[in-house]
């Protein structure tokens, strides 16, 4: 065994503490409660051959669960999280582990005990003061959280064949310099720019399009409109709102709700603040050096000592912007919502008080309290109607969830989908003709529209169900409809519009030609006066990527209004909504010192990047090669509503 293996490393310390209580309580406290889940050992799923038990989502969907709720700071009640997908992104999760370990098997790929021991051994999160934090205290504390040192050495285990095999498929990843520089400068270049947009709409009323011209760009352009494969799908519905009205909550049930419930229903500690921000310069340019802001934050702090208006003084003088239209107003906020010494200094003021200058990363504030509120939980009449349509909402997912496992247990059993439904007492229905980038209504699901063009012959059914915003819905194909050129009957007013659209756009570039020539004469305000337009100007600073005002984005607009010289006028540009003329006022250029100095972490960013992509798309082709059968009984009752 690997700790066997590591036991000569005699130097025995507690940072291993920390890493246990972190990981495995994580790991391995069962995220459901009672005999509806199944057993730990129960078979979900099985992959290629290989297994997934009910213990292993648990684990997993406890651990995704909690990132969630710290990410949303406790707010992430069950209801959210179905609607974030969790359940189908712990399955995939857990899928693309069993893929790792197939195809670890399938290229002969292993790690034996040493291999495990050196990890351990060697990982910074086990060192303390450069020694390792020893085997005794790792076994010590895997007894007290009932976890067996087969099960920590596994997981350490699949870890390095996964590394193993990433190298393998995707370590021949390389980034050159030239993909580095690119990279940096669209991280580190700004402008700020000035630009006049003609609009091709304002065209398109005007322009007209005859039959000679339609038929003309139809039969240049026939390639432009072939129609695609498209499928058609017999499909039956298991429609949420539909099955609302069946459903009905008692006064009672939402009195016992609400007293099951008042922890969570508590509102937390909050203050109303309103605050005068003065910016430190940062690396976007904006602000003052450090001295400056604090002395200008010090100005302004003594005239509100003595007696002047916040609202006033906020609207005049505070550079958050966001707020200083507002007086300073900042509303009212519970704790985390604020960097800490903002927060720390918020919460320490009574109504009315001033606070001394904070500093945080954004600059020097000047805080002043209106409000403190203390934790209080409302009354039931003010959550009631929320508490009802929560009990609601939870009955009509499981009388889905069960109309939905009914269909999917006789189907696994054979039955053809009309008669599964039927027992069901639901209807099947037929799609409209739809194409791979399309999610015909009401079957709005990217995985059913694949899983579509997967299938093989007419009558071919999908067993599982497909999770869709309003429910769940099977999928049978039902005819295949081959990729053709069309008439042009079909397309005529679809090739019209595109006719309209170009004499539209052609003129717009004529007239941003016509302005560009006015404005290097006497500037862009003027021309576009001259010519009934606007001329505006991006916020601030625009980096690559990033809308240029409402001239929208793309890489086109990018190598323009990057290329140019500060204070150079553009040629007409073709943007998404016409074209337009742009001047560079301000730059913030490609630093080659920063970029060698940056150049080395930038470049092994963007291989690990890559690298991640490349391992990605190699497991997705895996999957099409393996059989992935889900028990949906269990998976029913396993993700069925909680509580």
């Amino acid at each position: 065994m690997a700790l066997s293996f590591m036991r000569r490393h005699r130097r025995w310390l507690y940072v291993f503490l920390w890493l246990v209580i972190a990981a495995f309580i994580i790991l391995y406290i069962p995220a459901f409660q009672g005999a509806q889940a199944g057993s730990p050992g129960e078979r979900l799923a099985t992959v290629g051959g290989l297994n997934i038990t009910v213990g292993e989502f648990q684990r997993s969907y406890l651990r995704q669960r909690q990132f969630y709720e710290r990410l949303y700071q406790g707010r992430a009640d069950a209801e959210m999280l179905r609607r974030l997908g969790l359940e189908e992104q712990v399955f995939s999760g857990l899928v693309a582990e069993r893929l790792v370990a197939l195809e670890a098997q399938r290229l002969g790929l292993s790690v034996d005990d040493a291999a495990v021991a050196q990890e351990i051994a060697t990982a910074p999160d086990y060192q303390r003061e450069g020694r390792f934090v020893g085997t005794a205290e790792i076994r010590r504390l895997l007894e007290l959280r009932g976890l067996s040192v087969e099960d920590f050495e596994a997981s350490v285990r699949a870890e390095l064949v996964r590394r193993k095999l990433e190298g393998l498929v995707a370590g021949g990843v390389s980034v050159s310099e030239a993909e580095a520089e690119r990279e940096f400068r669209r991280r580190s270049e700004q402008i700020k720019a000035e630009y006049v947009l003609v609009d091709a709409a304002r065209f398109r009323p005007g322009a007209t399009a005859d039959e000679g011209e339609v038929g003309a760009r139809f039969e240049a352009r026939k390639a432009d409109y072939r129609v695609p494969e498209r499928r058609v799908v017999e499909y039956v519905l298991v429609d949420a709102d539909a099955l609302r009205p069946h459903v009905s909550v008692t006064e009672r049930e939402v009195e016992l709700e609400y007293e099951k419930r008042k922890d969570e229903l508590k509102q937390g500690e909050q203050v109303c603040a309103s605050h005068v921000l003065v910016k430190v310069k940062g690396d976007a340019g904006e602000g003052h050096p450090d001295d400056e802001a604090r002395a200008i934050a010090e100005g302004l702090r003594a005239e509100l000592v003595k007696g002047a208006d916040f609202a006033s003084v906020a609207k005049r003088a505070s550079e958050d912007k966001g707020s200083a239209a507002n007086g300073g107003d900042l509303g009212c906020f519970g704790r985390g919502a604020m960097v800490p010494p903002f927060e720390d200094a918020a919460f320490g003021l009574k109504a009315g008080q001033l606070s001394e200058l904070v500093k945080t990363p954004y600059g020097y504030h000047v805080i002043r309290v209106s409000a403190h509120r203390e934790e209080t939980t409302p009354p039931l009449a003010e959550v009631r109607d929320r508490l009802r349509e929560g009990l609601v909402a939870r009955r009509v997912r499981a009388l889905s969830e069960e109309k939905a496992g009914a269909v999917a247990a006789r189907l696994e059993k054979g039955d053809a989908l009309a008669k599964a439904a039927a027992a069901a007492a639901l209807k099947v229905e037929r799609s409209a003709p739809f194409a791979r980038n399309e999610l015909p209504a009401p079957l709005a699901s990217q995985r059913l529209v694949a899983r579509a063009f997967e299938l093989k012959t007419k009558g071919e059914q999908e067993r599982q169900p497909f999770a869709l915003p309003q429910g769940y819905a099977f999928i049978a194909l039902s005819e295949v409809q081959a990729p053709r050129d069309p008439e042009l009957s079909e397309v005529k007013e679809r090739v019209r519009a595109d006719v309209l659209q170009e004499k539209a756009r052609s003129r717009a570039r004529e007239l941003s030609a016509e302005l560009r020539s006015r404005a290097e004469r006497g500037g862009l305000e003027k021309a576009a006066q001259a010519l009934g337009l606007v001329r505006k100007e991006t916020p601030g600073l625009v980096s690559r990527g990033q809308a240029l005002g409402d001239l929208g984005s793309g890489a086109g607009l990018d190598d323009v209004a990057f290329a140019l010289k500060e204070q150079v006028l553009s040629h007409p540009v073709a943007v998404e909504a016409g074209y337009a003329v742009l001047r560079v006022l301000e730059k913030k250029p490609f630093d080659p010192a920063e970029f060698a100095k940056q150049k080395d972490a930038l470049v092994a960013a963007l291989r690990q990047e890559r690298r991640q992509k490349l391992f990605e798309a190699f497991l997705d082709s895996a999957r099409q090669r393996v059989s992935v059968e889900r028990n949906a009984e269990v998976f029913r009752r396993l993700v069925g509503p909680q509580g």
